[in-house]
């Protein structure tokens, strides 16, 4: 499925149409003009008919400072996606609980997210906007570490843990059931510490231009 994020600056003004049917549009033309597979169905309960055009696309836009405009496209397969969860922590459970969830959803996951995976993290926040991070987190580039760096070693030390699973490339066993974990935070609520983990396959399909 379509994923793409706009970052706008403000001072941007888009003229000639709907940026949302643009945006889809371009989608529609991406995936006939390269024969890729339509996967989406126009109804996700009841009539699940192929839209045959890849759209809608999940749309993400962000306002901010400036004259550009910066669009991420991903492109998420769903064997990864239904391997996502999420967990309303309590804030005692503390980095524990955290690290526990993680390498338990990629337990659970095992070889149905076509190991090895990315694993996207997102913590705090509400349950959407974890939810939201964690997809976020999965189209930071392999090769990038976190500002922060308590959050950094915690990336370091799942992926670690990870790996020492035993589940390897397509759960054939090995020592690389995961490329990279990366996690986005923010600030939440007092009584809460929402965790939600969004795993993508080895082929983490991503691009950002800048205009």
């Amino acid at each position: 499925m379509a994923v793409v994020w706009l970052t706008i600056g403000q001072d941007v003004h888009f003229t000639g149409g709907s940026l949302k049917a643009a945006v889809n549009k371009g989608v529609e033309e991406a995936y006939q003009g390269s024969y890729l597979r339509n996967s989406v169905v126009s109804d996700p309960v009841f009539e699940r008919k192929n839209t045959l055009t890849n759209t809608p696309a999940v749309i993400y836009t962000e306002i901010v400072e400036g004259d550009q405009v910066v669009i991420e496209c991903a492109a998420k397969g769903f064997g990864s996606e239904n391997c996502s969860r999420i967990k309303m922590c309590k804030p005692a459970e503390g980095v524990e609980g955290v690290r526990d969830f993680i390498l338990e959803t990629v337990k659970l996951a095992g070889p149905n997210a076509c190991p090895p995976m990315v694993v996207g993290v997102g913590v705090g926040g509400t349950m959407d906007y974890a939810a939201y991070l964690a997809k976020r987190a999965l189209v930071r580039p392999l090769d990038s570490e976190n500002e922060n760096e308590q959050y950094r070693q915690l990336e370091r030390e799942c992926l670690e843990q990870i790996n020492q699973l035993n589940i390897g490339p397509m759960g054939l066993k090995g020592r690389t059931t995961a490329l990279k974990v990366n996690i986005e935070w923010f600030p939440t609520h007092i009584a809460g510490m929402p965790v939600a983990v969004n795993i993508n396959c080895h082929v983490t399909r991503h691009k950002k231009v800048v205009l």
